[in-house]
């Protein structure tokens, strides 16, 4: 049995190394990206059953870029979005179009391992997800938080 393939994407040298090495001891061929640019270089060039990425990244770009990439380029992809800002969590709601999971940081590694494990085994991903960028995903959600308030003209 071939070892499924992770690309693990994240800014953070220790927590992009640490988790690398966990997820190497828990049988998953992983390979890892530093950057956005690095992420989609390896997105064209390789296949991944798995893709674990951090929504934060530096410079151009952001975790919702990865997915959306790995969506075009293999979408039986497990995706999983990992983000340290709590606030966070009921805006990535939205982005569950797009990807399979959405974790907070600091998350449980042995849990994290049963998650792709359990997706992997079970095909379960989203079949019906339909690619949406960002602005139209957001557009949406900002929609929704100012139904039914009023403006200073009453409308």
């Amino acid at each position: 049995m071939s070892l499924a393939r992770i690309l693990l994407v994240d800014d953070n040298d220790v927590v992009r190394t640490t988790m690398q090495a966990i997820l190497e001891l828990n049988n998953f061929e992983v390979v890892s990206a530093s950057s956005v640019n690095e992420a989609l270089s390896h997105i064209a060039a390789e296949k991944f059953g798995v893709l674990l990425c951090d929504m934060h990244m530096p410079d151009r770009g952001d975790g919702l870029t990865v997915v959306s990439a790995m969506r075009h380029a293999n979408a039986d992809a497990v995706t999983i979005v990992f983000s340290g800002y709590p606030e966070m969590k009921e805006a990535l709601s939205a982005i569950l179009v797009q990807a399979d999971e959405i974790l907070m940081k600091p998350f449980d590694i042995p849990s994290l391992i049963e998650l792709i494990t359990k997706r992997l085994a079970t095909g379960d991903r989203s079949k019906t997800r339909v690619p949406e960028n960002v602005a139209t995903i957001l557009e949406r959600e900002c929609g929704a938080t100012h139904t039914g308030l009023v403006t200073p003209h009453g409308t």
